[in-house]
């Protein structure tokens, strides 16, 4: 399964976050774009479906200050 995301998080934290969610998935940066003067990364997460859905839950709880 893949799923693309926009985020302003940078690919190393998102590294980071990925490995302390145990998540296996693979990232892979699309390209960066900028909306409304925030650049954003266009990154591609590939993996199973609960492994997507951990390593989202992971960047939620990491963005959320949790």
């Amino acid at each position: 399964m893949r799923r693309e995301i926009l985020t302003p998080i940078p690919p190393a934290e998102l590294e980071e976050i990925m490995e302390k969610s145990g998540a296996e998935v693979k990232l892979t940066v699309l390209g960066k774009i900028e909306r409304h003067g925030i650049p954003l990364s266009r990154v591609l997460i590939e993996g199973n479906e609960r492994e997507i859905e951990r390593f989202m839950r992971g960047l939620r709880l990491a963005r959320a200050g949790g």
